[in-house]
């Protein structure tokens, strides 16, 4: 039986990962935000970088916000 095999997810702050609070409500349909990432799994989550764990700003949310953005964001198709 094959197993998928999974990697370790990178730390937020290693990301270069931060929350702008001020975008929270904005429009953000284009724009270097998670929500626009190849990477961003819908549920406030990504494929590449941990929910937990302080960001670069130390802050510490839980999940992967529609509003942030990290160094390693590469645009949805």
């Amino acid at each position: 039986m094959d197993k998928e095999k999974v990697y370790p997810k990178i730390l937020k702050c290693t990301s270069g990962y931060v929350e702008e609070k001020s975008f929270e409500n904005a429009n953000r349909s284009a724009g270097y935000f998670c929500q626009n990432c190849t990477y961003f799994i819908n549920g406030n989550k990504c494929a590449i970088v941990q929910s937990s764990g302080p960001d670069v700003t130390g802050d510490e949310s839980g999940i992967i916000a529609p509003y942030g953005s990290c160094d390693l964001w590469l645009l949805k198709k």
